[in-house]
């Protein structure tokens, strides 16, 4: 079997890239049985496309000769592209060598919603493989309150859509270190797919964006209120103007 993963580097240590149009490279990985063979990084024709990424991508997809995609978001255009080709697409986020132990176990998602349309007010499905991070003011499960201040919330939550799972952790973010900003630090601790925020500055909106990862925001006040109502989330795109 031979799959495409949309990656951030060039190496198996790399993460998935959740931007299948816009991801650097491509892991091209041969897989016999429940080995993992030989790889090449190839690197992806979409992300010099001034529009049309996705679709570019997926061509080059066909002719790499694949029989599935790893990513982590596909656009209708893609993911159209892909059904036509028979070419099967999972989501995933991490490390490409633990995304990969779990895709030869069988424990990885098919992608069947399509994701956002370009724009900020697009609504969308949520993928069953989404893991969503939340900025807290207090402990308290699924009644936990959404905190209005992005970085220096006193918790952060992890909801795994597929488990059905909440676990909140205190805030240790540390916001002097000069070569790891609070987004790299989230992202290397718990991985999210999707990021959930009332207030945000605008210099962590554009890091998110960079680390394709989605940023989602709604009028609502706790955990609960937001899982019930994914599909209804809004695209947040621009800063509230104060320091987060």
């Amino acid at each position: 079997m031979r799959i495409a993963i949309s990656s951030d580097g060039d190496k198996l240590h790399s993460k998935v890239d959740q931007r299948f149009g816009r991801c650097p490279y491509f892991l091209i990985i041969n897989i016999k049985g429940n080995q993992v063979g030989k790889f090449e990084a190839v690197t992806n024709k979409g992300i010099v496309q001034g529009h049309g990424a996705g679709i570019k991508a997926a061509e080059q997809i066909g002719e790499l000769k694949v029989d599935a995609v790893i990513t982590g978001n596909l656009g209708p255009n893609a993911t159209d592209i892909l059904k036509k080709l028979g070419i099967k697409a999972y989501s995933a986020s991490g490390i490409i060598t633990d995304v990969l132990v779990d895709f030869v176990k069988g424990n990885l998602d098919l992608i069947t919603e399509v994701a956002e349309a370009h724009g900020g007010s697009s609504k969308t499905k949520t993928s069953q493989g989404e893991r969503i991070f939340f900025p807290l003011l207090d402990n308290n499960g699924m009644d936990s309150e959404i905190s209005e201040h992005f970085g220096h919330a006193p918790y952060f939550g992890m909801y795994d859509v597929k488990k059905n799972k909440l676990e909140i952790i205190e805030n240790n973010l540390d916001h002097t270190n000069p070569s790891k900003s609070p987004i790299d630090q989230i992202e290397e601790a718990v991985h999210p797919t999707t990021i959930f925020a009332k207030g945000i500055g605008g210099r962590a909106i554009g890091i998110i964006a960079e680390k394709g990862l989605a940023l989602k925001t709604g009028d609502y006040s706790t955990v609960k209120e937001v899982v019930s109502n994914l599909n209804k989330l809004r695209n947040l795109t621009q800063g509230c103007g104060h320091k987060h």
